[in-house]
């Protein structure tokens, strides 16, 4: 039991020190974020840079002026993109979602999108979620429900 005890002691003060946030410069961000930070958001204030680190995984985090939050990969891919008070610029938007977009949800605005290698996840003025496979194809569309 003694063992057991100081094996999860152990466990408990290794754990965090694999997880850690750091605040970076923007000019520490990889070249390739920072050309679509500057060039998404040309006159919007950067407020906040975070490199995240977990176990092999890093990421980075940028918080703009406006409520706008970004992520890269390691690399500096963009990864996800969510506003809070405009919508997301369309260059950070592929083409034929933001052409489904207009013909399916007239009038909506995409405010986040995030993506991976396999699916696109974004959500809509509305509320309404969309998620697309690596082909732009729409999978499963979660409607808010209006009360």
């Amino acid at each position: 039991m003694r063992r057991f005890l100081y094996a999860l002691i152990a466990l408990m003060l290794v754990l965090p020190a694999a997880a850690e946030d750091v605040e970076i410069s923007f000019s520490q961000l990889p070249e390739k974020a920072q050309k679509i930070v500057l060039k998404a958001f040309p006159d919007t204030k950067i407020k906040k840079v975070d490199m995240e680190r977990r176990a092999s995984l890093i990421q980075y985090e940028v918080k703009l002026a406006g409520g706008i939050k970004m992520q890269f990969s390691k690399d500096g891919a963009f990864t996800e993109c969510e506003c809070t008070k405009s919508a997301v610029p369309d260059m950070l938007i592929p083409q034929k979602i933001r052409s489904f977009v207009a013909k399916e949800f007239p009038g909506r605005t995409v405010m986040r999108i995030e993506h991976d290698s396999k699916l696109f996840d974004v959500v809509l003025n509305n509320g309404d979620e969309l998620t697309f496979n690596s082909s732009y194809r729409l999978i499963d569309v979660d409607h808010v429900v209006q009360e």
